[in-house]
């Protein structure tokens, strides 16, 4: 069933409310203006009040879906769509991984060897096209930008060649403003997450949060998020500060 505008959302569970435009400025800790300009269609509200409006309004989520239409184009959370989408409605993205590096930050030579470990199986050619696509992946969401927290032994497990070449790769992302390293030092340990941990900060405001497994991506629900971010705050505890990380790299490099 198609959402009815904000708008006219907005206005009905008002009425149903029985509240004014004054009394539920009071409410929200809004202005009379504010609410005016959402019940006339002249602006929406941002995320966070979309959702204490919902709430105060006692509309059981219709009032949020009708603000998701208008904002997004979509009745659904932006979470709840796939990871492409969630990729290219994202802003910012913190990543953590407990044993690679991302594979958002890796190189050729680096992503051909983990391809070829984890699919023993594949040819030359499915190999080299799953590196491509993976190497080309950061490029294709020119508007994300990326904290990455991962061990330095994800750099130093692999042979001379891939080592130095990621570390390149690692600089070089770094020096674009767009990507933050912070490597976990040799002798800590990082006990959480047990899977890739993907935080995405979308355009509308919105958290999507998703994790990578041997059979595939999983998109989590909104009630686990603040235990997953606790995760992400968990590894930036152990990990090195950016600048001391960066002058890791370039002793890998």
């Amino acid at each position: 069933m198609t959402e009815p505008p904000f708008p006219e959302s907005f206005a009905r569970f008002l009425e149903l409310r029985g509240l004014s435009q004054k009394q539920l400025a009071v409410r929200v800790a809004s202005s009379v203006a504010s609410v005016s300009r959402w019940k006339n269609g002249h602006s929406l509200p941002k995320l966070p009040m979309a959702e204490t409006l919902d709430a105060t309004l006692d509309a059981n989520g219709k009032l949020l879906a009708s603000w998701r239409v208008a904002a997004s184009g979509a009745a659904v959370p932006e979470w709840a769509r796939t990871l492409s989408g969630i990729e290219e409605a994202a802003r910012t993205l913190h990543i953590v991984s407990p044993v690679l590096v991302p594979g958002y930050l890796q190189c050729a030579s680096y992503a051909a060897q983990v391809f070829r470990s984890g699919w023993p199986l594949a040819s030359d050619d499915e190999v080299a096209r799953l590196t491509r696509l993976r190497t080309e992946r950061l490029g294709k969401l020119p508007r994300l930008r990326v904290t990455a927290v991962f061990p330095v032994t994800a750099l130093t497990c692999f042979d001379d060649e891939a080592r130095k070449e990621q570390a390149q790769h690692l600089l070089e992302l770094v020096a674009t403003g767009r990507v933050s390293v912070h490597l976990v030092p040799a002798g800590s340990i990082l006990l959480d997450p047990a899977s890739t941990l993907l935080a995405f900060r979308l355009h509308s405001g919105e958290l999507a949060i998703s994790s990578d497994h041997a059979d595939g991506n999983v998109i989590h629900d909104a009630a686990s998020h603040e235990r997953l971010q606790a995760h992400i705050t968990g590894a930036l505890a152990v990990a090195l500060p950016a600048r001391h990380s960066l002058a890791e790299l370039k002793d890998l490099a």
